[in-house]
């Protein structure tokens, strides 16, 4: 595996494994890697003859600068985990080679990132489009990994990656679970022993709905509520919302006709934790 930091030298390997005929994986990540990214690079190294894996820290989704420093960083950690999974190109840039100082452009996929996570943290799947559609450009690969858990960002990339006319084929993988249901997240880390077994309400409200969903139920209104009813039984859980959605528009539905998906994002203690399962 090789390390690279610069647009140059990630151009420069990249093309030399392109010579060789390989095919191009690319997984972004802000580091501080878990078992749900991994599974992503492990899902890249059966398809592809390259596995390119960011680690990045990207500014623009943070609130504020306090916010954004005590994100965790381990840089040895994180380069020996992708040796072990076989990554052949592991890219670490700075924020000037993301962000160069006179940059001016964003990426807003009209509506569906003013909606869920958009309306709870305002700015925030901008500046993921934006790193996003920045890293591909920079890698140009034939594949681009992202987990199932992160929902609404399939979404938007998708939409992003088709309206932009940008030549990578999406790949989503299955959410990574623990065997109590909770999505293998970053925020895991910052739960409590109490908290973390309070967070499996936000896999027992989505097992409800789908439960539901598949004994035939197809209110959206029912699911919302059996949804709801879940989290209001924990009492460590705070409800920032709660949604069945259209799979391809994020529109809230009354009823259900088509693919659709049970979204979650839940307060336990201090800590934010989202979720999601497809309903079809």
């Amino acid at each position: 595996m090789i390390v690279v930091r610069t647009a140059a030298d990630l151009r420069a390997g990249i093309l030399e494994r392109r010579l060789a005929g390989d095919s191009v994986g690319f997984v972004p990540t802000m580091g501080f890697l878990h078992e749900g990214q991994l599974s992503l690079v492990r899902r890249a190294r059966s398809l592809d003859g390259c596995v390119v894996v960011s680690c990045f820290v990207n500014p623009t989704v943070f609130e504020s600068q306090e916010q954004m420093a005590g994100y965790p960083r381990d840089e040895a950690r994180d380069l020996a985990l992708l040796e072990r999974e076989q990554a052949d190109i592991a890219f670490l840039p700075d924020v000037h080679t993301v962000y160069p100082p006179d940059d001016l452009t964003r990426v807003t996929v009209e509506g569906l990132t003013r909606r869920l996570e958009g309306a709870s943290r305002p700015g925030y799947l901008d500046g993921l489009t934006t790193a996003t559609l920045k890293l591909v450009h920079l890698v140009g690969p034939a594949h681009l990994y992202l987990g199932q858990k992160d929902a609404q960002r399939v979404v938007v990339t998708d939409r992003m990656l088709r309206d932009l006319f940008v030549n990578v084929e999406l790949v989503v993988c299955p959410t990574v679970r623990d065997h109590d249901g909770v999505a293998v997240a970053a925020a895991n880390r910052d739960l409590s022993i109490e908290e973390r077994h309070a967070a499996t309400c936000l896999f027992a409200a989505l097992e409800a709905a789908r439960k539901a969903y598949v004994g035939g139920e197809r209110s959206a209104e029912v699911l919302r509520a059996r949804m709801t009813e879940e989290i209001a039984a924990e009492a460590m859980a705070r409800v920032d919302y709660v949604s069945v959605a259209d799979a391809g528009t994020l529109d809230e539905l009354q009823r259900i006709a088509g693919p659709a998906l049970a979204l979650l994002a839940v307060w336990i203690g201090r800590t934010r934790l989202t979720d999601c399962l497809p309903l079809s």
